[in-house]
């Protein structure tokens, strides 16, 4: 069974997560015009009572402009001699849930105008609604990996995951990639489709 808990991310880093078998191949499009990632920076997080809880503390800019928020992603659980909340798998790909927490005193307008442009949104608006946390699924595409010239992901073993997150009631998408001994991470876009809608969901709790 594929788990995420700290021990595993401080033993392997992360190694439990994923079959080392499958690794991620996620190139990037030849298409030219194709935006960059919004790059962000992420920190581990103390132990809270949950071990099989991942928590990020996400920071983006600095100053006037920081913004903040918590990225958790929530492992299986054991419950009654049963799996609780286990990953579905198909082959390379590991299926979790988890949820991002708001952390005041950030200041995002800066933050959501980079992510629309990361993300092709043509039509961005924030939400009305203001949450303290915004639940979302994940598939994990592949054990760690590394990053590939083009910017994508794969070809050997590394410290990249490669993500995709699914949010709101229409699951909108966005990859996620993380790297959990460097400390960077992104956002970047799946399809420019799903621009507008990621944007107003994340806009529910990074405010």
């Amino acid at each position: 069974m594929w788990k995420i808990t700290r021990r595993s991310i401080l033993i392997l880093p992360v190694g439990a997560l994923l079959s080392a078998q499958n690794r991620a191949e996620v190139p990037l499009p030849p298409d030219s015009d194709f935006p960059g990632p919004l790059p962000f920076t992420i920190a581990l997080r103390p132990p809270g009572s949950d071990p099989e809880m991942l928590a990020l503390m996400a920071s983006f800019g600095e100053g006037e402009d920081q913004t903040k928020f918590i990225i958790e992603i929530q492992g299986p659980r054991e419950k009654d001699g049963a799996s609780e909340g286990s990953a579905e798998t198909g082959g390379p790909i590991s299926f979790l849930r988890g949820e991002f927490r708001h952390v005041n005193g950030s200041r995002p307008a800066r933050f959501f105008e980079q992510l629309a442009k990361a993300l092709a949104a043509n039509a961005p608006s924030s939400s009305d609604a203001k949450l303290e946390t915004l639940p979302f699924g994940i598939a994990f595409l592949g054990a760690a990996t590394t990053r590939l010239p083009d910017g994508g992901f794969g070809g050997r073993p590394g410290d990249w995951y490669a993500t995709k997150l699914f949010l709101g009631e229409e699951s909108a998408e966005v990859y996620f990639n993380f790297n959990l001994v460097s400390g960077e991470a992104e956002f970047s876009m799946k399809d420019s489709d799903y621009g507008n809608t990621v944007l107003s969901e994340l806009s529910k709790v990074i405010w």
